[in-house]
């Protein structure tokens, strides 16, 4: 911690020096002043984190002064020292947000107790920015690797980043964590690193204020691969642009997928496959990965290869995944095929397409997640608040959804399952109505032979009379 002292008596002013040095080894004082005015000078000058500042002092007073110098940096703390327990000069501190007093002449302990304080606050402060500056920048990495980012965003970056000149990502495949290497590939790539996991992988975006070269890329991947072996590491080229970033994600997360897949290589750059591929079967697997959902595959693929596409074939790729999204009942993002003339536009439907197919099968997999619970569970009074909580969404939603996905409301799927069961219980012709009840999760053996014959239209003893004929 930096500490300067304003204070108009020397002896008091080195009294105070001496006992800082003695007793705070972690701190130093920056400065010393004389007077208000030279108060504000210093504080400018220095920056530093603590001031002591006694209220009495010739030419601007120590309120004043400070009035002055929060108006250059409002960060730092101030600790008014006065010979006065003036409760208007406690008012008027408390209008500059100081809380902190001392009476001359201080104890000793007084004022060790009121710094500590004070440097344990800024700590903390500082502790807490960080965090929120660490996540901010993750978020606004997180955006630039999805699309070009908006000029608002453009502002953020500048905030973020402000000496940013070039960028880089890795994205790697790991079974356990790497932030413990995240300092040394920092020192290595000079540069500030930002690592976060994301659907299974690590992303780590570097962004340096020199342009980053290849091999220096590819010599801190082979360092982090050597020290925790195993891992698969896809590296996109350096970009100089921000509109450029989505397209670095993509190659660092195709280089990764490919690397998986391959014999040998455990990191490197993305490459493209060598043999040509009939247009025709460029089509469908543009199609199989819009189907599988997966925007960073198709939308690539499709870069690589759209060259080599003819306005026909394109026309055939948008007619085969409209039909795709029909079968899935999927809306088609908005516009036609006489709207797609340019790569970017082809690029968003893909990408539009991709993710109207990511909702599509996440809802898929919630819905199947619901009934294999309700499959295991309907000898128990389960609930949809439950199940609700098990798939992590909110009643109200979970109802909207099973009725659109399944057809049935939710109750009724559930009441569906337990009559199924209490069929085939009926047809074994082993257990009692009561028993049966109890067994498909009806407490009350009335109430269930309503329910049967309200569903079945016959009671569940004339249901067993006619299967066991």
């Amino acid at each position: 911690m930096r500490i300067l002292l304003a204070e108009d008596e020397m002896i008091e002013r080195k009294a105070m020096v001496k006992f800082l040095q003695e007793n705070f080894q972690d701190m130093e004082v920056v400065g010393e002043a004389a007077n208000g005015r030279m108060a504000v000078e210093l504080a400018v000058e220095k920056q530093p984190d603590i001031m002591f500042v006694d209220i009495q002092m010739p030419g601007l007073n120590g309120l004043e002064a400070i009035e002055k110098i929060q108006a250059h940096n409002p960060a730092i703390r101030f600790i008014l020292v006065s010979a006065y327990d003036s409760f208007a000069y406690a008012k008027e501190a408390m209008r500059f947000g100081i809380k902190d007093y001392i009476l001359k002449p201080g104890r000793k302990e007084e004022i060790v107790k009121t710094l500590l304080r004070v440097a344990k606050e800024i700590k903390a402060e500082r502790e807490h920015h960080a965090q929120e500056e660490a996540l901010l920048k993750e978020q606004l990495l997180m955006k630039m690797m999805q699309q070009p980012i908006a000029q608002d965003d453009v502002r953020l970056q500048k905030q973020c980043f402000p000496d940013m000149k070039s960028a880089a990502f890795f994205v790697i495949k790991a079974t356990s964590s790497i932030t413990e290497v995240e300092q040394e590939l920092s020192d290595l790539l000079a540069c500030e690193i930002i690592l976060f996991e994301q659907q299974h992988a690590w992303i780590m975006g570097a962004i340096s204020d020199k342009l980053l070269e290849k091999s220096v890329l590819l010599r801190a991947a082979k360092q982090l691969q050597e020290a925790k072996p195993g891992l698969f590491i896809g590296i996109s080229e350096p970009c100089t642009s921000l509109q450029k970033m989505p397209d670095a994600y993509q190659e660092a997360y195709a280089a990764c997928m490919q690397l998986e897949g391959a014999d040998g290589r455990h990191y490197g750059f993305y490459q493209a496959e060598q043999k040509a591929i009939p247009n025709q079967r460029l089509v469908e697997q543009i199609t199989s990965h819009i189907e599988a959902g997966n925007a960073t595959e198709a939308v690539l693929f499709f870069k690589k290869n759209n060259k080599v596409l003819s306005d026909g074939e394109r026309e055939d790729l948008y007619i085969q995944v409209k039909q795709l999204l029909t079968k899935y009942d999927t809306p088609l993002p908005q516009g036609s095929f006489t709207t797609l003339k340019t790569e970017d536009a082809w690029q968003r439907f893909i990408h539009l397409c991709c993710v109207q197919m990511g909702e599509y099968l996440s809802s898929r997999q919630t819905i199947m997640r619901v009934k294999a619970y309700v499959q295991e569970h309907f000898r128990d009074p389960i609930t949809l608040e439950e199940v609700a909580g098990v798939v992590q969404l909110s009643p109200n939603y979970l109802s909207n959804l099973f009725k659109q996905e399944v057809g049935e409301t939710f109750i009724d799927y559930v009441t569906h399952v337990r009559l199924e069961k209490a069929k085939e219980l009926l047809k074994n012709n082993a257990y009692t109505l009561k028993e049966i009840s109890f067994m498909i999760g009806y407490k009350d053996p009335n109430y269930f032979s309503r329910v049967f014959k309200k569903h079945c239209d016959l009671s569940p003893t004339q249901y067993q009379r006619q299967i066991c004929k």
